[in-house]
């Protein structure tokens, strides 16, 4: 079984190289995933996510991509960050998302948004809405075609992608934005600050990751 998984991972990135590159697998991750109790079902979602990336390679239609690719991620299962990771508030990356199949609001909408981008969509058409949903704090993707339009909601809770409008169930608070983490920000008390300080981290670091690969 363990020969199989290699050989098909070989194949896989000879074929797809540009998507696992975009996954930011490494050395290290592919003995990880060939060392774990799961890693079947880490490899079946690795494949899965390379074919929907290959299917959508020249559509030019956003919301055909926004679609396929909310629906994909919402296949992972919903779980807290003390169940997956042991701790309170833990923002992953997109390929400990796939890694472990779960997580919670956040990781939903990271793996959404830079797997969009590597589809095409305008980055400025994206962004990220801290919402309150039933009394308690939850992160959205928003897609906003132009400054005029009302932007579309990809969700984990409600799996339907629908105008913000239609979305009464859910109170904006704020759009996260990356910030300088050379300023000093007060993360204890204030939440918007702490909220863009992880997106920020998380943002800079598949940034430059990505920068990485092409140079």
């Amino acid at each position: 079984m363990k020969k199989i998984l290699f050989l098909n991972l070989l194949f896989l990135n000879i074929c797809f190289s540009s998507t696992l590159n975009d996954i930011q697998l490494n050395d290290e991750d592919f003995l990880k995933i060939m060392h774990s109790s799961k890693k079947v079902n880490i490899f079946n979602r690795i494949s899965e996510l390379m074919l929907l990336k290959k299917s959508l390679k020249d559509v030019n239609n956003d919301l055909i991509k926004l679609k396929e690719v909310n629906d994909f991620f919402n296949e992972f299962n919903f779980k807290s960050d003390k169940k997956v990771y042991n701790k309170v508030d833990y923002w992953a990356s997109r390929k400990e998302f796939i890694f472990k199949g779960s997580g919670d609001c956040e990781d939903f909408v990271i793996a959404k948004y830079f797997t969009l981008i590597e589809l095409g969509v305008d980055e400025a058409k994206l962004s990220v809405l801290h919402n309150m949903y039933k009394d308690d704090y939850h992160l959205v993707l928003a897609y906003k075609e132009d400054k005029f339009s009302d932007p579309f909601i990809l969700d984990n809770i409600n799996k339907t992608i629908l105008p913000l409008t239609q979305r009464d169930d859910i109170l904006v608070l704020y759009t996260l934005k990356t910030i300088d983490l050379k300023n000093k920000i007060n993360l204890a008390s204030d939440l918007q600050a702490l909220s863009n300080y992880k997106w920020t981290k998380i943002y800079l670091k598949y940034k430059r990751k990505k920068l990485k690969l092409l140079n």
